[in-house]
């Protein structure tokens, strides 16, 4: 399988280094475009058998052709592509916002297309994965994208694109949210006297064992009253959290609906 990668930055990176580690594809098969010489370097700390270049090569020709750049970018490079005379089989694309038939349309092509949303754990195949098909793609192809997105974590099937724009904003953003949450608790918990390292241990225990008692008790209100005894610290904290109109729920939700309206707006200005 020949696999052609355009945009190896942070994301497009992560997937490339998580499929070479896992042995899905071979790095003589991979094709990079990346302009940054500080990815290019990245990129060669991982396997010196990449063939890497910063324009995209001419008369390239294999079986998945990936879009690993941002949206905004997506246009100028479309320009680029023209006149290359590539032959590929199938899309991947994990840019947000940008849909299917936008693809098609500014590429003018007759190849499957596949809308994947990753997140960054993919590097270390704990990611998540949402994946889109349009229902006309060959099957066969279908499994081998599926197949290839399975190493690098846990897959979800989407049916309707719309709500790739909002796949963006939990699964796509959502890590930040959780790493913004540890690293506001860390500092809290250093302005409460702990050292920086015992802080972190500390955040990160807790964190880890919260996380480890709602996968095994699925319910996590449950989980939450068990902990919360009346008139307690955990419920003076809670009742802050909880807050109408300024609480944790309210503040999320405008932070995610944030994230997917830039989703929607991207999708429409590109």
């Amino acid at each position: 399988m020949n696999v052609l990668v355009i945009g190896a930055g942070k994301m497009g990176s992560a997937m490339i280094s998580a499929w070479v580690n896992c042995k899905k594809i071979r790095p003589s098969r991979i094709t990079i475009v990346e302009k940054k010489i500080v990815n290019i370097n990245r990129l060669k700390k991982i396997s010196s058998e990449f063939k890497i270049s910063r324009d995209i090569p001419k008369k390239w020709k294999g079986d998945f052709l990936i879009f690993a750049v941002k949206p905004q970018d997506f246009k100028n490079l479309i320009r680029d592509m023209k006149y290359k005379d590539i032959i590929f089989n199938n899309i991947i694309s994990i840019m947000a916002g940008i849909k299917t038939e936008r693809i098609r349309t500014v590429m003018d092509t007759s190849a499957d297309i596949t809308r994947v949303m990753p997140n960054l754990a993919v590097q270390l195949n704990l990611g998540v994965s949402c994946i889109f098909h349009i229902k006309k793609n060959n099957s066969r192809r279908k499994k081998i994208v599926n197949d290839l997105f399975s190493t690098l974590g846990t897959t979800f099937q989407v049916k309707e694109e719309k709500l790739l724009d909002a796949v963006t904003a939990v699964s796509g953003s959502g890590p930040a949210y959780f790493l913004l949450f540890l690293l506001e608790f860390e500092k809290i918990s250093t302005e409460l006297g702990f050292s920086k390292k015992l802080s972190k241990n500390i955040v990160f225990s807790t964190i880890e064992g919260a996380f480890e008692l709602a996968k095994k008790r699925h319910n996590i209100q449950s989980l939450i009253n068990s902990i919360t005894s009346k008139n307690g610290t955990t419920e003076a904290a809670l009742k802050i959290l909880e807050k109408n109109n300024s609480g944790l729920y309210t503040l999320m939700k405008k932070a995610i609906y944030a994230a997917k309206n830039k989703a929607d707006k991207i999708s429409k200005s590109i």
